[in-house]
């Protein structure tokens, strides 16, 4: 994970799109909503609904992440690149 990254999710939260996005300004915003609503949807984090606010995500089961051991960023070509011809 990039520095830029551990840094921004050192604090367990609670995060909102925008003050992540204020840490990770190659991110755009919509990639910060689907990574946050994909790691909720795991259990990751906890989606909390407050009113006339957007949803803030807060930090709840860091073991359920099911991605933690793979890269950031992955070849995707990578399977295809040693294939016996």
């Amino acid at each position: 994970m990039s520095s830029e990254l551990t840094e921004a999710l050192s604090n367990p939260g609670p995060h909102t799109v925008d003050s992540l996005a204020e840490k990770l300004p190659h991110f755009s915003t919509s990639v910060i909503r689907d990574a946050l609503e994909a790691l909720a949807a795991q259990g990751v984090l906890e989606r909390i609904e407050e009113p006339d606010q957007q949803p803030a995500y807060q930090l709840v089961a860091p073991e359920r992440y099911a991605q933690i051991n793979l890269d950031v960023v992955k070849d995707p070509a990578a399977r295809f690149k040693n294939r016996v011809r």
